[in-house]
């Protein structure tokens, strides 16, 4: 089995990340890997063989018009890819459904080969198409790719759920993003926010970019209306983002400067899950919610939006759940959880186990799920 992969991430070209990770375990299920990442020439990267089953492809293209031909160019000429014996290419594989989507859809017109198209974010989701211009493009094109692909890969139930009647017809396959539950499981926290903030008696943890679709300020705002009754309520926002000063001002209006705090990106996102007492979302849409999911194997009960893998693993049973853009519900759940605080214990349990009976465990339950998809679409 030869599989091509399309993507955008350079982080696969530092040795130690874990998206090269990701592509060694990969290789192992197949008889050849090569991936071509679509990159500037500016950025002048090398192709790379990172194992005997994986080379990476850099297109230093000129500009982002010609990463098409450029990556064409490249997949007609991989040597691991010439074979008498066997085709070329069994399958194309790209990160998304419009951008690589359109490119890997073109490239498998031109060597005649199956096309795997991945779904990592809610991209039918209203809020998704009404975010920009941009993504109301991206919905549309996928529609189109989609349509056209021999396999589909999702992130989730919710994802396949939203997918146009027409297209859950195809062949799918959901995927999660693993998750090292037992490495969480067994790490023990560096530092504690209740000794850090000492000032708080209930801290709320939100762990995200700062962008605008995770809609952070409904978070602020829902804060005025907690703090009147729960003085000694603060929030921890850890992250980086285009919003930060925008979001820093809004605390300030107000009044919150110091019930608010601004933390930097953290190469220790546990010791924040699992000291806090609440992990907050308000994201607009998402397709998975991998800090949903970190914060569930931290044991830390959780107040969410609709989105993600609500209604998959999380639910009214253990979670507390709000509609999207609803501040009203966001500041009574808050206030709720304070006034009654067994519900932290029975929710954490309760989440914890419901999701590590409904979902993979093991990377190679992950894999294997891959593996499978990509066989069943080559055989097909």
């Amino acid at each position: 089995m030869n599989i091509l992969i399309l993507s955008t991430d350079k982080k696969i070209f530092e040795e130690k990340s874990l998206v090269r990770q990701r592509l060694l375990d990969y290789a192992e299920l197949v008889d050849n890997l090569c991936v071509v990442v679509l990159n500037l020439e500016s950025e002048s990267y090398k192709k790379v063989r990172i194992s005997e089953k994986c080379t990476v492809y850099p297109t230093n293209s000129v500009n982002k018009f010609l990463y098409i031909f450029d990556a064409i160019k490249i997949a007609l000429n991989i040597k691991e890819f010439k074979s008498k014996d066997k085709k070329k290419i069994d399958l194309i594989t790209a990160q998304d459904a419009y951008e690589t989507g359109f490119i890997a859809w073109v490239m498998s017109r031109k060597i005649k080969t199956k096309l795997e198209l991945q779904i990592h974010t809610d991209l039918f989701n209203k809020y998704f198409i009404k975010h920009s211009l941009a993504n109301f493009f991206r919905s549309r094109i996928a529609k189109f790719l989609l349509s056209r692909a021999d396999h589909i890969r999702v992130v989730s139930k919710r994802i396949q759920e939203s997918l146009p009647k027409r297209l859950q017809k195809k062949p799918i396959t959901i995927v999660p993003i693993f998750t090292s539950s037992n490495l969480i499981q067994v790490s023990t926290p560096n530092f504690s926010l209740k000794e850090k903030y000492l000032q708080f008696k209930f801290i709320i943890l939100m762990m995200c970019r700062l962008e605008s679709e995770k809609n952070i300020s409904l978070a602020i705002s829902a804060m005025k209306d907690v703090v009147d009754i729960f003085p000694k309520t603060g929030l921890i926002i850890v992250g980086e983002g285009s919003q930060r000063k925008s979001l820093r001002r809004l605390a300030r209006r107000k009044g919150l400067e110091e019930k608010v705090i601004f933390k930097k990106w953290t190469d220790d996102p546990i010791s924040y899950y699992k000291t806090a007492d609440l992990f907050l979302s308000t994201s607009n849409y998402e397709g998975y919610g991998l800090s949903l999911v970190e914060a569930i194997v931290s044991k830390c009960p959780i107040l969410t939006t609709k989105v993600g893998i609500v209604g998959e693993v999380l639910s009214g049973n253990n979670a507390l759940l709000c509609e999207v853009g609803n501040e009203k519900c966001i500041a009574q759940s808050i206030k709720n959880i304070q006034q009654h605080p067994e519900l932290i214990e029975e929710l954490k349990e309760k989440a914890y186990n419901d999701f590590m009976q409904k979902i993979p465990q093991s990377r190679n339950e992950n894999l294997a799920l891959i593996k499978e998809g990509w066989l069943k679409t080559i055989n097909d």
